[in-house]
């Protein structure tokens, strides 16, 4: 017998990823027209078959994973609760009963296979993306996946606006400094994608001011302590008068160090943060930052997964929510 052609082959076939091409299978408008024609094309070339999927008529309880970031990017954990996350996806499926798993977003594709609690009728990755492997494998089976703060252009998705957000604090430091405006931005390699974002934000509003924020005024930095040392010696040294940081973690460590070393802020430099982290209220003084509320988000996850498997409304989402400026004391 002729073996099946699978996604897999229609992939191979184009040089694409499998999870792309599973989504044009299943009807995803977030891909482009010219590469769905190419896929469906390839599939018709090929001789594909759709599987059909096994529905379940309408559950008494439906069963949503949730994903976490893995215990090795634990410096996530300063900036969400879980339980006002999970409270909010609660309240987004009102009257409907939903019954949400807690899982490590780890690679393990076994999860879906479990007995005990069913099948699983869609999905949130939280400050987390799929695998390639678990992207296919939801979109073969037509389970429902969203990701909270991460934007991927071929995903649904929740974000918080990041480009307005730094849009904001780079505006206070520029009322404060004016003609003496010299910024520099402190990313965060690990986060790559989302830091990313938010430096172009930076890099945008400087431009807009006149200023050009160079590479030489960009700091990526791997690990925490790294703005003990090296990033603070080169801020000080430069005489940057304006540090915008990635996110609030950052901001805390800077602007710790700086007080150790008999400085003060914003007399030395004006600093800000965001994502209005709990960790923010341990300090003296009030980090500049920008708030966004997990609670929000998981309530948006909530209605848009409630809408796809209740009501059967395959809208696509890509959405971005708009943070707040909350006003401290360090610009």
């Amino acid at each position: 017998m002729k073996n099946k052609v699978t996604v897999y082959d229609i992939a191979c076939k184009l040089d694409i990823s499998p999870s792309t091409v599973s989504r044009v299978l299943n009807n995803s408008s977030l891909i482009g027209e010219e590469k769905r024609h190419l896929i469906l094309a390839a599939a018709q070339e090929l001789g594909y078959q759709k599987r059909p999927i096994k529905k379940q008529g309408c559950r008494a309880i439906i069963n949503i994973r949730l994903f976490l970031p893995p215990a090795k990017y634990d410096y996530i954990h300063f900036f969400y609760d879980v339980a006002e996350l999970i409270d909010g996806v609660q309240q987004g499926f009102d009257a409907t009963k939903v019954n949400i798993i807690i899982s490590i977003n780890n690679g393990d594709l076994l999860l879906f296979d479990s007995k005990k609690i069913g099948d699983i009728d869609g999905c949130i990755f939280a400050f987390t993306t799929p695998s390639s492997e678990m992207e296919t494998l939801l979109e073969e089976r037509a389970i429902p996946y969203i990701l909270l703060n991460r934007q991927e252009p071929e995903n649904n998705h929740l974000v918080v606006d990041s480009l307005r957000g730094m849009e904001c604090l780079v505006e206070a430091m520029w009322a404060r400094h004016a003609a003496d405006f010299r910024p520099c931005f402190i990313g965060f390699s690990p986060l790559g994608p989302l830091s990313r974002l938010r430096e172009q934000g930076v890099r945008l509003t400087c431009a807009a001011h006149g200023t050009e924020l160079l590479d030489s005024d960009v700091f990526n930095i791997e690990q925490i302590n790294e703005l003990q040392t090296t990033v603070l010696d080169t801020i000080l040294a430069r005489k940057y008068n304006c540090v915008l940081c990635f996110n609030d973690l950052l901001a805390v460590s800077i602007y710790q160090s700086t007080l150790r070393r008999g400085l003060l802020i914003p007399q030395t430099f004006s600093l800000s943060g965001f994502d209005n982290s709990p960790i923010l209220q341990l300090l003296d003084q009030r980090i500049d930052t920008i708030e966004f509320s997990i609670h929000a988000l998981g309530v948006e996850a909530g209605v848009w997964l409630r809408s796809w498997i209740i009501d059967r409304d395959f809208k696509p989402i890509q959405k971005k929510l708009e943070g707040t400026y909350v006003k401290g004391e360090t610009i």
